[in-house]
């Protein structure tokens, strides 16, 4: 998406990435994804990524957390800045009027497909998913990190939920703050590698002396 557009205006790509067994070992087509995002990003200097967040407790958990890694590897070494959403979030997002766990893929299709004026073309849940992680993930990028739009331009959903925080004014947790808006879950919702330059260089240094 360009970061200085909004609405489908902002649309620029979008797709998949497949393997198939005939790619090799799953190793192999681990790395193959590896390389496709790496590519990507570099060819489209990319350096702001929002995605859904990785769901760990599914049947194929162990192999989505090995291709979530490998991922990240990529992020880490182009510095980009990296921020999750959850499935329920995006569902809430993308159809504010209806209860989440009531959402389907079908809605999510179809509203996408609305947004995108793009009804009677093929358009997958994965693709309708990724558009919406992008279009909420552009609005975090435009205020956190470019400033573009402030607090006023956001929605009363949007400021709860990137910012949001709680006083209690009663009971045993009175006078208590608690910090639940997604700027305070840097390095558990959202990743600055910019920030791990320092690490990465120690880590490269200890690798080449060893070497040595």
């Amino acid at each position: 998406m360009d970061e200085n557009k909004s609405g489908k205006d902002s649309m620029m790509e979008f797709g998949t990435f497949t393997t198939d067994t005939g790619d090799g070992l799953r190793i192999q087509r681990m790395i193959m994804q590896r390389e496709r995002i790496k590519n990507i990003l570099q060819d489209k200097n990319i350096r702001f990524v929002s995605m859904e967040a990785p769901y760990f407790q599914d049947f194929n958990t162990e192999l989505l957390f090995a291709l979530n890694q490998f991922i990240h590897e990529v992020f880490l070494s182009l510095q980009c800045f990296v921020v999750y959403f959850q499935p329920k979030v995006l569902k809430k997002y993308a159809i504010p009027n209806m209860r989440a766990d009531e959402i389907t893929k079908h809605h999510m299709i179809h509203q996408a497909k609305t947004e995108l004026d793009r009804h009677g073309k093929r358009f997958s849940e994965h693709v309708a998913d990724a558009y919406f992680t992008a279009k909420v993930g552009l609005r975090f990028y435009q205020w956190h990190i470019m400033k573009s739009i402030k607090d006023s331009d956001l929605s009363e959903w949007e400021l709860d939920y990137f910012c949001g925080k709680h006083t209690f004014i009663k009971g045993e947790k009175k006078g208590i703050t608690e910090y639940y808006g997604l700027i305070y879950r840097e390095n558990d919702q959202f990743f600055d590698y910019r920030k791990q330059n320092r690490n990465t260089k120690i880590i490269q240094e200890e690798i080449w002396q060893k070497k040595l």
